[in-house]
């Protein structure tokens, strides 16, 4: 028998492999498991922990959203001019309920072809979208309550089935009952990049946050059974309804001028055309259109985004000889011009260092007074009123009458008008200024300027919006002088003139024929149109425009119209002038104009 010390066993097995101590194993295993520990604990605690808390907080919190309605916009009449309309949203709804899949998968082409047809959507969409693992998903937004309706009482699964397979969610969908009526002052509501309602231009735009109000959420706390604990503290959002608007529109004047402007438009070959009457004693707008115009409803239509922009606004333009009156008035009221004014137009042209201004067609008019200025529209006879003026008088005076100041009436896209820095005029600016070339204005500041004539020396500040209704709170809106650039004396004397200009001057064929029993002042404006490539200007485009007030003394409406480069005549005298005239006409009778 042999043996064999224990010496020699152990170095032999030492010899071939190392033993690896079962605590060296149970180190490292420990380890790993506290690193992960670590990285997980990190992993919620730090860079999960606000979904962690969301989830805490949903077991024994709820919370419920309280949706609001947009204020409404009213006409000066309470015609209902936008408002808000219950609309749905639609999904496609199934649970995990394996009988309730089955169920609805033996159905599934029933139910696609059912749905389509009804809410008018592809049928191969949808049916992509109903998958084996699906549960949920939108088919289509602002459904109408009668499409809702059918689409409940489908019979699609069977007898008692009726809803099934579907999730209704309540929308607000804006909507304009009158189309197309006032269009560019209302604006619509559109939708940003991310698919969120926006307002876009007009009302709907500038006051977009305060119609749309602010939605209401609850949080309550309840318990392990989803019961509320009554003594719990919880923070209620109220919900605002949005702000209700009351505009200074009448719908039946608003009417009018919108189908007599698109007629004007279109018998002109004008580009646009724009028109606006204002209550010269308050600065109540009582119509403002444009056209071409555009549905809200249909906003999405529209090809040429500059149509959805209000041009009696945001079109800033060189306005022509309807700035003459003014210079005139702001002369008589220097004092360094006289009533009895006389200037020589000997040639027709008036030299200024080295440049010549001409009338109209290069004619001479001999002696004119100052109304007869206005009444021959003499370009060379007004720059000199203007410089015997003075630009250090003439200059702060436009600013008084509201030339390249923002009115702020409260319409998206609002322009603020153009007007030289007084530190950079010379005589020659002045020259030109004086009969409306080298400044420029929207159609409502040059309206607003001249309604200081028309009102005695007291232009009134333009407002849009009468009353703004919130809850059981009412605000109204006061008539507020913007500014008193001549007095009464003066502003008389210049309005006599411009009946002068309307029974004498170059349109008094018209207004002789079509309105002699109305007392009316005015004056045209036809001007080129600054080139875009060079300097100068283009000697086939023009702006026309006409402004005139009813009756000349204590004057009950003034009215603007402008025609965008019309291309059968380029004269304000042959195109703005006749729709003026027959929007007058259509109109006078509701504003109760009095006859001579």
């Amino acid at each position: 028998m042999r043996t064999y010390s224990a010496r020699s066993i152990i170095g032999s097995n030492t010899s071939k492999r190392k033993v690896i101590q079962p605590q060296i194993i149970i180190a490292a295993l420990m380890t790993i498991l506290g690193v992960g520990i670590l990285a997980q604990g990190f992993r919620w605690q730090i860079l999960e922990a606000d979904r962690f808390k969301t989830l805490a907080r949903s077991q024994y919190m709820e919370n419920q959203r309280q949706p609001t309605s947009r204020g409404i916009i009213y006409a000066a009449d309470s015609t209902v001019l936008a408002v808000d309309q219950p609309v749905w949203g639609v999904y496609a709804s199934l649970s995990n309920d394996g009988r309730e899949r089955d169920l609805f998968f033996k159905h599934k082409d029933k139910y696609v072809s059912t749905i389509s047809g009804i809410l008018n959507v592809s049928t191969e969409d949808l049916s992509e979208k109903i998958t084996e693992k699906f549960m949920f998903f939108k088919i289509l937004s602002g459904v109408s309550a009668d499409k809702k309706a059918a689409l409940e009482q489908a019979n699609i699964f069977g007898e008692g089935t009726e809803g099934f397979g579907l999730y209704f969610e309540r929308e607000e969908k804006r909507i304009y009952p009158n189309m197309n009526l006032a269009s560019h002052l209302l604006g619509f509501i559109g939708k940003n990049s991310d698919g969120e309602d926006v307002g876009q231009y007009g009302l709907e735009g500038f006051y977009f946050g305060d119609i749309t109000g602010q939605e209401g959420y609850t949080y309550e706390e309840k318990d392990s059974q989803g019961n509320v604990i009554l003594t719990a503290e919880y923070e209620p959002i109220l919900p605002r309804q949005g702000k209700s608007f009351k505009m200074t529109i009448v719908p039946s004047i608003q009417q009018k001028v919108e189908k007599i402007l698109k007629e004007g438009v279109a018998k002109n070959q004008a580009k646009s055309g724009s028109a606006i009457i204002m209550d010269p004693n308050t600065g109540a707008i009582i119509a403002m259109a444009n056209y071409p115009d555009y549905n809200p409803n249909e906003y999405w239509k529209v090809t040429d985004p500059w149509i959805f922009k209000n041009k009696a606004i945001s079109d800033v333009y060189e306005y022509g000889s309807v700035h003459k009156p003014l210079t005139v008035a702001i002369g008589l009221e220097s004092g360094k011009v006289k009533d009895d004014y006389i200037c020589n137009d000997a040639t027709g042209s008036f030299k200024l260092y080295d440049k010549t201004i001409y009338t109209w067609n290069k004619q001479a008019n001999g002696k004119l007074s100052l109304g007869g200025m206005l009444e021959k529209s003499n370009n060379p006879c007004i720059a000199q009123v203007a410089l015997e003026t003075g630009h250090e008088y003439y200059y702060p005076k436009l600013k008084e009458f509201g030339i390249g100041s923002v009115i702020g009436v409260g319409l998206q896209d609002e322009a603020t008008g153009s007007l030289m820095p007084y530190e950079m005029w010379t005589k020659l600016d002045l020259a030109v200024a004086s009969f409306g070339q080298s400044i420029a204005a929207t159609p409502l500041q040059v309206l607003s300027a001249v309604s200081a004539i028309a009102n005695e020396g007291n232009r009134m500040r333009p407002y849009i919006i009468s009353e703004v209704q919130e809850a059981d709170d009412t605000i109204k809106y006061k008539p507020q002088v913007a500014s008193t650039p001549i007095s009464e004396e003066t502003a008389k004397k210049v309005a006599k003139m411009m009946e002068g200009v309307v029974r004498v001057g170059e349109s008094r064929f018209f207004f002789n024929r079509d309105v002699p029993q109305y007392s009316i002042g005015g004056k045209t404006g036809t001007a080129q149109i600054p080139r875009k490539d060079k300097a100068g200007y283009y000697d086939d485009r023009t702006n026309t425009t006409f402004v005139g007030f009813s009756p000349v003394e204590n004057a009950q409406m003034i009215m603007l119209v402008r025609l965008e480069e019309p291309k059968l005549n380029t004269f304000s005298a042959s195109t703005a002038v006749p729709v003026w005239i027959d929007i007058f006409r259509a109109v006078a009778d509701d504003l109760e104009i009095p006859k001579k």
